[in-house]
């Protein structure tokens, strides 16, 4: 009768493990284990909750360092002895140090080991530089902190965006102890976790610029005109704003800077400079650099990311082609000065 017990509570306990999905290559079960004694079945595991510490609104183009803390709110639900202990037995002092010392390794279950940290974009306009950091231990109770380097999308929508955090790591899903009290052989059975969570990041709304047409009048050795549109391309109003162009050679600006006032999103605004172009200039394309200085939202003053725009500049028009350009003035000007003088003859 008690073998067909036993043999019952075997197919029973066989179908229950079963029952439990286990990953694959998740978790190795020790040969050691199977000859040891488990005094004590103790129920508990990590918890682990991520916050993002210090402030979540960033703005596009901004490099930032995410601080992630994960917090442990782990904890043991359950203690219960599994091999009782016999007090008529003459052993009966070894086997209760040796159940102390299991118990002791087994109430850290609720720790989470070589922690592993994954931070994903998830879709967000963010590139994480690094991307997995590692945490050696998380006590029950206690905090570890991740710290992630990010760049925000120069061209990144505002808006409020969710990144994922996967937390893996390892943890004691059972302890079994054999050998004497002074030399105790404690045999770990562990397994690895997997925890999935989200912070929240927000990318500010703001005032962007980008330029959308050039026209130049520029020639070598003379002051033309420099015609630059902007558009405020972001999805906030910039108030009192200025346009600026930079001295670079070979150029100089008579009027380097030009009030636009104020500029909704969506809103273009054209700038008109002039600028004196040296007689040592090669008739090409420059470079220049133009941006504009505003106030935002919050009438804080703001400064646009430089734009480089292409300037082209002619060759300087010779004197001849001049004079023969204007040959037909002359003409008439002469037949005039003619017309006039033999008038002049006549009346005489």
């Amino acid at each position: 009768m008690q073998t067909k017990i036993v043999a019952i509570i075997a197919i029973v306990a066989a179908a229950l493990l079963l029952a439990v999905p286990v990953a694959v290559g998740s978790e190795y079960i020790p040969e050691s284990y199977t000859r040891s004694t488990n005094y004590y079945d103790v129920t508990g595991e990590p918890y682990l909750l991520a916050t993002l510490v210090g402030d979540c609104e960033l703005y596009r183009g901004e490099d930032a360092v995410l601080e992630i803390t994960l917090q442990n709110y782990g904890e043991i639900s359950r203690i219960k002895g599994d091999e009782y202990l016999n007090p008529d037995e003459e052993n009966y002092d070894d086997e209760t140090m040796l159940a102390a010392i299991e118990l002791e390794s087994e109430i850290e279950k609720s720790c989470a080991d070589h922690v592993n940290v994954v931070l994903s974009a998830d879709g967000a306009p963010v590139d994480v530089t690094v991307d997995v950091q590692e945490i050696e231990s998380i006590e029950a109770g206690k905090t570890g902190t991740a710290r992630f380097p990010i760049h925000v999308d120069d061209d990144a929508p505002a808006g409020a965006y969710h990144l994922r955090i996967e937390a893996c790591y390892d943890h004691i899903r059972n302890v079994q102890v054999s050998g004497t009290p002074d030399k105790p052989d404690i045999n770990y059975w562990n397994t690895t976790g997997v925890q999935n969570r989200t912070i929240v990041i927000v990318v500010e709304k703001e005032a962007d610029f980008e330029v959308t047409d050039v026209v130049s009048g520029m020639q070598v050795e003379k002051t033309g005109f420099l015609n630059i549109t902007y558009q405020n391309t972001g999805e906030e109003t910039a108030t009192d704003a200025i346009a600026r162009v930079s001295d670079m050679l070979p150029f100089t600006a008579v009027t380097n800077q030009e009030r636009l006032g104020t500029i909704a999103p969506g809103e273009s605004v054209t700038a008109h400079f002039r600028v004196s172009t040296d007689r040592d200039a090669v008739p090409k394309v420059y470079d220049i650099s133009t941006g504009i200085r505003f106030k935002d939202e919050d009438c804080d003053i703001q400064i646009s990311d430089p734009m480089q725009i292409g300037v082209s500049v002619a060759p300087k028009v010779p004197f001849s082609e001049k004079l023969l350009a204007k040959k037909w003035w002359i003409v008439a000007v002469a037949v005039v000065l003619l017309a006039f003088g033999g008038w002049r003859a006549l009346k005489r």
